[in-house]
């Protein structure tokens, strides 16, 4: 173990085998002290470690791991008032602490952390997470887990889908090749890996990931995560159009965040109420639930839901031909987005169609230089495909029949791979 340590903190702090070694050992003796291959010099392990600044003196790690581990599953259960608290007494345990598998499952679980909050600090989480990798080889294969699956959050927040989905697909995997892991942690990364596969708008994937996990969650009394996993079928079934089907998940998903009183959950149950009633043409019953989506969305919201929120009803007020009312929601969408937000172009889309400038040529411009290229970058088809088809409306009734041909196949082939 003390091997182990050594070769940590060397290369934590940036030194060579040759720099530690130098006046002390050979770098041979130095490699098969870190392998574990060579029976230690008490003599020059304490002068390796005097050079790192640790102490050659092992831990009981038992108690801090068991700790670590009861944070990290506050967060997977949405303990987050708990996980806060917790947080401060496992700094101070930690102090002193030099066992790597320790501070790697430390500076991971801290990854968490910084992902879970109110509003995510993404830089320090990935901070967490780069520190991470430099040391990837020596993680054990549930740390690799973890490893995974946080990189796979950090990249649905800043909405890069198939670099998430390629994370998660290494989670699951390594669940597989890992036996100290509870069957939740399993369902967790299938609920992820239907989430993204909901943000790339693969239907059949997000109900097949959705109900693995669901059955894992009800089975360990997880009704909270299990709202979740309906959300998502809910979703799924709004997408082929199957608006029954979609009511009654997000319903029975509604039922669990009221007992819970997850205000969070509501929010996003509510604004997909309202998304469905869209669907359905019921539109003032969609302004109701749009409505008090936002009042929901006050807590633990992403900007981007809640951007989200304000274009779906800005929408429907537009539908409704209450146009002043659009346009100031639209202001205030983009007072809050930008242009690495998927729904900035929702809403940049929308402001061309209330000010009646959708015939623009700077409308034409934004759809083929800005709008359709991000949601082709980013792989979520269904947007390139209809910013790419009401392109080729566009060029179709000025006559410009060749480029209209273009956006049409454009349109196609991002649809032929939807499903």
């Amino acid at each position: 173990m003390v091997g182990q340590r050594i070769r940590y903190y060397r290369k934590t702090k940036g030194l060579t085998q040759e720099e530690l070694a130098q006046g002390i050992c050979s770098v041979s003796y130095l490699s098969k002290i870190e392998k574990g291959d060579a029976k230690s010099s008490e003599e020059v392990i304490n002068l390796l470690c005097e050079r790192l600044g640790i102490s050659p003196e092992e831990v009981d790690e038992s108690k801090i791991l068991e700790m670590l581990n009861e944070w990290n599953m506050m967060m997977v259960n949405r303990q987050f008032e708990d996980a806060q608290s917790a947080f401060k007494e496992i700094n101070e345990s930690m102090k002193g602490i030099s066992q790597p598998n320790l501070l790697l499952r430390y500076e991971l679980f801290q990854a968490r952390y910084y992902l879970v909050q109110n509003t995510p600090n993404l830089d320090l989480a990935k901070e967490k997470l780069n520190k991470v990798n430099e040391l990837f080889e020596q993680l054990p294969n549930d740390l690799k887990f973890y490893y995974y699956t946080f990189n796979g959050m950090y990249f649905n927040y800043i909405s890069d889908y198939q670099e998430a989905l390629e994370y998660f697909e290494n989670a699951d995997k390594q669940f597989n090749q890992t036996s100290n892991l509870s069957d939740i942690e399993a369902a967790t990364v299938y609920y992820f890996l239907g989430l993204t596969h909901n943000y790339l708008l693969h239907i059949s994937s997000v109900a097949n990931y959705a109900y693995k996990a669901i059955g894992i969650f009800d089975r360990e009394y997880c009704y909270s995560r299990s709202a979740d996993c309906q959300i998502l079928l809910g979703l799924s079934y709004r997408r082929a159009r199957n608006y029954e089907k979609a009511k009654y998940h997000l319903n029975l998903a509604l039922k669990y965040s009221t007992v819970f009183k997850d205000k969070f959950t509501s929010g996003v149950i509510l604004h997909n109420l309202g998304f469905v009633a869209s669907c359905q043409n019921q539109h003032y019953k969609a302004i109701d639930y749009l409505k008090q989506s936002l009042e929901y969305k006050q807590d633990r919201q992403t900007i981007q839901n809640i951007a989200g929120t304000i274009y779906l009803l800005a929408t429907e007020y537009y539908t409704v031909g209450e146009i002043d009312k659009a346009r100031e929601l639209i202001c205030k969408g983009l007072d809050i987005v930008t242009s690495n937000h998927e729904v900035y172009y929702h809403l940049k889309q929308l402001e061309f169609q209330v000010s009646g400038n959708d015939k623009d040529p700077e409308f034409t411009k934004f759809l083929s230089r800005d709008s359709i290229p991000f949601f082709k970058d980013k792989g979520i088809l269904e947007y390139e495909a209809t910013h790419s088809e009401l392109l080729a409306d566009i060029y179709f009734e000025l006559g410009q029949y060749k480029k209209a041909s273009l956006y049409y196949r454009i349109a196609n082939n991002a649809r032929k791979n939807i499903y």
